[in-house]
């Protein structure tokens, strides 16, 4: 099985510290200079949660540029980037698709909902599949990734129903543990789902809950649920994202809100809870969040069901203002 990744960042390294083999060099897109040079000189370092592991240098090939996909494509080639930057990936994959989609899958690890929309055009939907993450991954420096929460495996599905492999078969559950089993035997649980949809949404949930609210009270996971205030903002937005769902059609594992935040808080904040978000470090650097892509995506969706979210809005508008201050 042949692996490449698009995206030298915290999740991409984390997934390549992952699936890189000693006979099997992993390709990855990084197209950061510098990070680029110390990957190829001190190859990956993860630390965290599940232990500490070192990828040597030789066991991965770095790409500057993304048409070195195409030298020897991949069967999967899994997006690392950030939800705002996949139009901008689907811009540059658009140009040599033709050369890769005849045998190569996409996997789409970002967060957020929505993200296959730029790629819908030109990549077709039975080679489209994504990746559903609740694992925090934080960056140390350009060759170091930790691992400093995991609430549940890494899933892997389809949002298609008509995912099929090279020779045209329905690509079965079983193909998609095969990608879910390297990952896990590199040291982070992995599993296929059957239902994607429900999946993503149910991370919809927990982004949406957790990382606006910690990026603009700068609180990790375990603060914001401990705390009577952001508590009660918790719940407001589980009450909103399942009254736009309900609106749409679209079922969850939990028949409501409560049974939702009942195992949102017996069994995801307990294992993440000392876990600050991505959407915090971003704006801590000064970075474009994945607001858009989070809590965008609910109010996009409220509007066209006409359900009203206005915790949700809120806290998107105070995140947008806090992104313009920084890009001031």
């Amino acid at each position: 099985m042949k692996i490449a990744i698009w995206g030298g960042g915290a999740v991409g390294l984390g997934l390549a510290s992952a699936l890189a083999r000693p006979k099997n060099r992993l390709q990855i897109h990084v197209r950061d200079d510098r990070a680029a040079t110390a990957i190829r000189s001190r190859g990956i370092r993860r630390t965290g949660i599940f232990g500490e592991t070192r990828t040597p240098a030789d066991q991965l090939d770095i790409l500057r540029d993304a048409r070195g996909f195409t030298q020897d494509p991949p069967d999967w080639l899994l997006i690392c980037t950030k939800a705002f930057s996949a139009s901008e990936v689907a811009t540059e994959l658009h140009e040599f698709a033709e050369e890769l989609k005849s045998s190569t899958r996409l996997l789409l690890c970002q967060n957020g909902w929505g993200n296959e929309t730029p790629f819908l055009a030109f990549w077709p939907t039975d080679r489209l599949f994504h990746a559903r993450i609740i694992t925090g991954f934080h960056r140390r420096d350009l060759t170091h990734v930790e691992i400093t929460a995991h609430a549940s495996a890494i899933a892997l599905g389809s949002l298609f129903e008509d995912a099929r492999d090279t020779e045209g078969a329905r690509v079965s559950l079983g193909q998609l543990r095969d990608l879910a089993d390297r990952i896990s035997k590199g040291g982070i649980p992995a599993q296929a789902t059957g239902n994607m949809r429900a999946v993503l949404w149910a991370k919809m949930l927990y982004n949406c809950a957790l990382n606006p609210l910690g990026a603009l009270a700068g609180r990790r996971y375990g603060e914001l649920a401990s705390e009577p205030a952001t508590k009660a903002l918790i719940g407001a937005v589980v009450r909103e994202i399942f009254a736009v769902l309900s609106a749409a059609g679209i079922d969850l594992a939990w028949p409501d809100a409560e049974a939702y935040l009942e195992t949102f808080y017996s069994e995801l904040i307990p294992p993440t809870a000392l876990h600050e978000s991505s959407m915090l470090q971003d704006l801590r650097a000064g970075n474009q969040t994945e607001i858009e892509a989070l809590c965008g995506a609910v109010e996009r969706l409220g509007r066209d069901r006409g359900v009203e979210t206005p915790v949700i809005s809120a806290l998107a508008t105070l995140v947008r203002a806090a992104e313009s201050r920084n890009a001031a």
